[in-house]
């Protein structure tokens, strides 16, 4: 979690370091990333950087997080429709690398040295009295996230994986009706 000294930083440098740690994550994986290029390029000396965060994982999860609030927010209020859009766009993302990153390799680090920093701690579990509802949510829920994951690993498969999205929409929306 950051520090309230980093909360209270000015705009300007605040949005400078905020460049810097999306360019160190969108350049290096979190176990090539490094605190002395980020200290350089930001202007900050290393002390400043242990003041705004207990350490590399605390600074990217705040990176990622700043990042997914500015992903989801453009998405629909159809977490499928959403998703397919996200998929269809990622070519002009400015995030792209820092995000492919993140789902082939970050995230697992994240969950692995960090569990308490990752956004995604475990797949919730379905219990037997869930609603059509719930199961449909689910569903929707864990086939975005996979379906993203597979799109950074294989992204010549694109055009599949969003003609599985769309199947999963009509499908959950048949379901609905």
């Amino acid at each position: 979690m950051v520090s309230p000294t980093f909360e209270k930083l000015k705009p300007e440098k605040k949005d400078r370091l905020k460049r810097v740690l999306i360019e160190e994550f969108s350049n290096y994986t979190l176990d090539q990333a490094q605190v002395a290029r980020i200290v350089k390029k930001a202007g900050i000396s290393r002390g400043s950087f242990y003041t705004y965060f207990s350490n590399l994982y605390d600074a990217y999860h705040w990176t990622l997080t700043e990042i997914l609030q500015n992903v989801h927010h453009f998405r629909n209020a159809d977490p499928l429709a959403g998703t397919i859009a996200f998929i269809e766009n990622l070519p002009h993302n400015p995030y792209y690398d820092f995000l492919d990153k993140y789902f082939q390799i970050n995230e697992t680090l994240l969950r692995t040295h960090a569990p308490e920093l990752s956004p995604r701690q475990a797949i919730p579990t379905l219990e037997q009295t869930a609603t059509d509802q719930t199961v449909r949510n689910w569903l929707a829920m864990i086939s975005t996230h996979s379906l993203i994951q597979e799109r950074f690993a294989f992204p010549d498969h694109a055009d599949d994986i969003l003609q599985s999205l769309r199947q999963l929409s009509i499908w959950i929306h048949d379901q609905e009706s």
